[in-house]
């Protein structure tokens, strides 16, 4: 009998992300949500992407390929090309849904803003050993905001199919394509922003914005520019250094840490309350 809960695709692109793609794995394998597939397109990893691929293969509904590929843009095409789902999302291989109730809170916030097309929420970074080390609390969606700077943590961000239609992804841009892709289809498709933590996005020293941050920055300011010809992007990205944020971050870790959350992984929480600086 075919399930009357919408089909949810999550696509994942991977490529030598062997020291986490099984935190996304069982981040997405243990959602107590049960209409989900999961799409790996794989880059031809040479470490043990692909052993720990034909690990869980047949233990849920994953799907995978590996082969040579245009870079993560091409990667992320490719699975919106092979999606069935009803809701898409792409999640990378160094990030993980937060709890085993993400999936289930998504489906219930689509049917909530059935005029919506993009439901986005909160995320929390997390360190190489899954320690978290703050909340990425988002905004309110704001069209024109979004034309200075990409707000939306892309992990945390569900999609109805309709969108991918007639929108792919950039395969010119190799770090801003999520920024490109938001401005796009904010042209024709309604945001809805949710005050829920749906993701655990990742920070290491081997991430592509961290090792590329100036490209990360000329790619946004081009787009920022490309899409508001007045672009305050300088000036907003620098209120992160701001003292009263990383007071913000303090008093958000704090109040988190005393709440009861199912991770869908293993998450735990950082003794060291520096870390949130970094």
């Amino acid at each position: 009998m075919k399930s009357k809960e919408p089909l949810v695709t999550i696509i994942t692109p991977s490529y030598n992300q062997g020291e986490f793609i099984e935190d996304t794995i069982l981040s997405v394998k243990n959602q107590d949500y049960s209409n989900i597939e999961h799409i790996i397109i794989d880059g031809g990893s040479q470490d043990k992407t692909i052993d720990i691929l034909k690990k869980y293969e047949n233990s849920y509904n994953m799907h995978w390929i590996s082969e040579p590929d245009g870079g993560q843009s091409d990667a992320i095409n490719k699975g919106f090309k092979m999606a069935r789902g009803d809701i898409v999302a792409w999640l990378n291989s160094d990030d993980c849904y937060f709890d085993v109730s993400s999936v289930s809170h998504v489906t219930k916030c689509f049917e909530q803003y059935p005029d919506t097309d993009v439901i986005y929420g909160d995320a929390v970074r997390i360190n190489a050993t899954n320690e978290i080390l703050y909340i990425i609390k988002n905004r309110k969606f704001n069209d024109e905001y979004l034309k200075k700077s990409c707000f939306i943590v892309q992990p945390a961000a569900f999609f109805r199919k309709k969108v991918i239609a007639n929108n792919q992804l950039n395969t010119e841009l190799d770090i801003a394509m999520d920024y490109d892709f938001w401005l796009r289809i904010n042209r024709e498709h309604k945001f809805q922003y949710v005050n829920i933590i749906f993701a655990a996005d990742r920070e290491h020293a081997k991430r592509k914005i961290r090792l590329r941050r100036h490209e990360m920055i000329q790619e946004s300011q081009l787009l920022s520019k490309t899409y508001d010809k007045w672009s305050k992007f300088d000036k907003i990205k620098n209120l992160s250094s701001f003292p009263f944020r990383k007071i913000y971050r303090i008093i958000r870790i704090w109040s988190f840490k005393h709440t009861k959350i199912k991770f869908a992984f293993d998450l735990k929480y950082s003794d060291d309350i520096s870390l949130i600086f970094n």
